[in-house]
């Protein structure tokens, strides 16, 4: 059978019935593109912050933004008087929570001389017992600031979400394992409290996990960019838990290759366990008076506190004597669901899926449907759409 074309020409049947189906599957691909355009952009969102009249056992950005209110006021580095308005505010916040604050003063000796380099700086620490005597997850995060910069974002907004996630974890049932609040001192100078804890404190042989949350921007969702080494347990753990999880093994191979480190730096150096956390849309907030209290996001902190209530109780109620398996190959989808799996299955599925895509080229030319400039240009189409929607700058830390 023939069909005649507008033109007059004459068409086999099969020819026009191709025609017939190109609007059909320009349509639907149109679809599918601004289905993943949309989720892909739509990944890049937070949560939506709560505000200060929900439920207590929810973690709240409206009620910690609260505490950054006084917290953020005014640039705090170490050594000047703000910086001791804030640790006092520390203090008394731990203590109306029914936890007994300790401030651990210390002398650190730092590398690179001659000369020698002496340095103190003076952690805020508070303890929320368990129920049990296994060791102790430790929340993270330093509130000290740059010399020019509020510290709204870095690190403010997190020491207010992890004050607003004790409150939170004192509404909810008891957990098993104590759960131990490090503000560290002086990690804009050279990381001083976190050097001071894993060297000086008695607590530190106690922790099994450690959960540290800082920033290099003020706005954008909270990764997970970094792990400890044979993180396969942690990140099962992770999954389970984390209510929006943004993370990607391929984030911290990135990060491995900047100079740049932060509070867990020295965790990891020490053996512990560990996750690392932070936001890094606005970076060019970071250090300067643009940190400012007006400047972040309530939904990252909502984010934020999202991962340190939810990982608190789950890291809370196991047994973290064991905390070290295989590492882990993994990535979100979307912000709502952490695919992942062991390294040991690098291989065999890079080798599976290299089959496979032989299989479909030696067919894709056969059939006369593939071309060498056309996989080229579909390259160089889908690298330059996937570059704006995923490339995102910058790391945590100094």
């Amino acid at each position: 059978m023939a069909w005649v074309n507008s033109s007059g020409r004459t068409i086999s049947w099969k020819a026009a019935h191709l025609i017939e189906e190109e609007p059909v599957r320009a349509i639907l691909l149109a679809i599918f593109l601004v289905l993943a355009a949309t989720l892909s952009i739509r990944e890049q969102d937070p949560p939506a912050a709560l505000s200060a009249a929900a439920s207590p056992e929810l973690f709240s950005a409206g009620r910690a933004v609260q505490h950054l209110s006084v917290i953020a006021q005014k640039p705090h580095p170490v050594g000047s008087i703000e910086h001791k308005v804030v640790q006092d505010y520390l203090v008394k916040q731990l203590s109306e929570a029914g936890l007994a604050p300790q401030i651990q003063p210390a002398i650190i000796t730092k590398k690179g001389g001659p000369p020698l380099q002496v340095a103190a700086a003076e952690n805020v620490t508070a303890r929320l017992k368990g129920t049990a005597t296994g060791k102790a997850v430790l929340l993270v995060a330093h509130y000290d600031s740059a010399l020019n910069s509020f510290g709204a974002s870095d690190d403010g907004a997190a020491v207010a979400s992890l004050l607003e996630t004790l409150r939170a974890l004192k509404a909810g049932p008891p957990l098993k394992n104590d759960v131990i609040f490090l503000f560290t001192d002086g990690e804009e100078t050279g990381f001083l409290g976190a050097r001071a804890f894993t060297t000086q404190h008695p607590w530190f042989e106690d922790v099994g996990v450690v959960l540290n949350f800082d920033a290099r921007g003020n706005s954008g969702p909270v990764m997970m960019f970094e792990t400890s080494q044979d993180n396969g347990w942690l990140i099962d753990q992770f999954a389970h838990a984390a209510p929006f999880p943004v993370a990607h093994s391929l984030s911290y191979e990135l990060y491995r290759l900047l100079p740049n480190g932060t509070d867990l730096t020295f965790f990891k150096k020490a053996d512990k366990a560990g996750l690392n956390f932070a936001n890094i849309d606005g970076i060019e907030h970071y250090h300067t008076p643009l940190d400012n209290l007006q400047a972040v996001h309530q939904n990252s902190m909502q984010h934020q506190g999202s991962y340190a209530l939810a990982l608190a109780r789950q890291f809370g109620n196991v047994d973290l004597s064991q905390t070290k398996q295989k590492n882990a190959i993994y990535f979100d989808l979307f912000g709502r669901l952490l695919v992942h799996y062991s390294s040991a299955w690098v291989i065999p599925l890079t080798l599976i899926v290299s089959a496979l895509f032989i299989a479909v080229l030696i067919l894709g030319f056969r059939k006369q449907k593939l071309t060498v400039s056309g996989i080229l240009t579909g390259l160089f189409l889908s690298l330059e759409a996937w570059q704006p929607l995923h490339w995102r700058g910058g790391c945590s830390g100094n």
